[in-house]
């Protein structure tokens, strides 16, 4: 599937014809402050109950001797709306990869026109790469459909704000808690554009980063002071091996207590006997699935159980 943006420039005074939408046999125009579009009133009718309504009443006709609609939407977003309408393959469901700029467009053009089909992938893609659930977040790298464009976090929590999708915002605040407290209070880039937090949220993501700090050193690191297994077999070994790890870990600068040791597991088996590998993983495991349960309330939200119900109530309702 091509997600890369369609050119939306305008040529003087004229509306830019987006070609990928402008179909020659087209029945209704739609307009926006700089484009035009030649699309399937018909079509839109039978997926969008607002536009289907919009229709019972007649349209002035344009020039193309079609019926022309001015919308109030931006070129963007209805771009890649009516792409997710008119081709199948466009945007479909997780696994298919997609972009946070098309999930952003469909998220509030389908709200906006009803049209809930596309509304519950656009909810399954976030689902997919901010999870509500250890397990999912365990998968994320591998089942993520949004890629992990630099700052990305950054970018999805206005939208996840936008359309209160709050049992994405543990995940998206846990992201933002690993950046540098410099691009927390500052701000970074996302595509070249500059993207701050607003203050409600920088509080939450800086008591939130300190809290998981003192949980990383508290909890997580604890699994690597641990003595060696009574079973081991190269005690002296695997208590140095413990004694470097804890050295590396300690000196990061970041608050990733859900991840700091699993993209180095490989690695730690080579360095631990079988039985302290096996415990250092079970520990790490428990203390990641307590430190998840906590999460909502790190950040000052509602309990999972309350989160999962608000998910739950999304998604039947779409």
């Amino acid at each position: 599937m091509d997600t890369s943006s369609t050119p939306l420039s305008t040529s003087g005074n004229s509306p830019h014809i987006v070609s990928d939408l402008w179909y020659s046999d087209g029945n209704l125009i739609l307009e926006t402050e700089d484009s035009s579009f030649k699309v399937y009133s018909g079509l839109l009718a039978q997926k969008s109950s607002v536009f289907r309504d919009m229709f019972t009443f007649p349209q002035p006709t344009g020039n193309e001797n079609v019926p022309s609609v001015r919308l109030f939407d931006s070129t963007e977003d209805l771009t890649w709306f009516l792409k997710a309408i008119l081709d199948p393959e466009f945007f479909e469901p997780p696994p298919s990869q997609t972009d946070l700029s098309i999930v952003g467009g469909i998220l509030r053009l389908s709200r906006k026109y009803d049209v809930q089909f596309l509304r519950k992938r656009a909810l399954l893609h976030v689902q997919s790469t901010y999870p509500s659930n250890l397990n999912a977040w365990k998968r994320r790298e591998t089942h993520r459909s949004i890629p992990p464009i630099d700052n990305s976090p950054f970018a999805i929590l206005p939208l996840v704000r936008e359309f209160e999708l709050d049992w994405a915002l543990p995940a998206v605040l846990y992201c933002l808690c690993s950046y540098d407290i410099t691009q927390i209070v500052d701000g970074v880039n996302f595509k070249t554009q500059p993207i701050t937090l607003d203050e409600e949220d920088k509080r939450k993501v800086l008591i939130g980063r300190a809290e998981l700090v003192h949980l990383q050193t508290k909890l997580s690191f604890a699994c690597l002071r641990s003595t060696p297994h009574p079973d081991c077999p190269s005690p002296v070994d695997c208590a140095e091996q413990f004694r470097k790890w804890l050295n590396h870990v300690s000196s990061w600068n970041i608050a990733d207590p859900l991840d700091y040791l699993d993209e180095n597991w490989d690695t730690l088996e080579g360095d631990l006997c079988l039985a302290c590998f096996t415990r250092l993983k079970s520990d790490t495991e428990e203390t990641q699935r307590e430190i998840w349960g906590q999460l909502p309330q790190i950040f000052g939200l509602p309990l999972w159980a309350e989160l999962k119900e608000l998910e739950g109530q999304a998604m039947v309702g779409v």
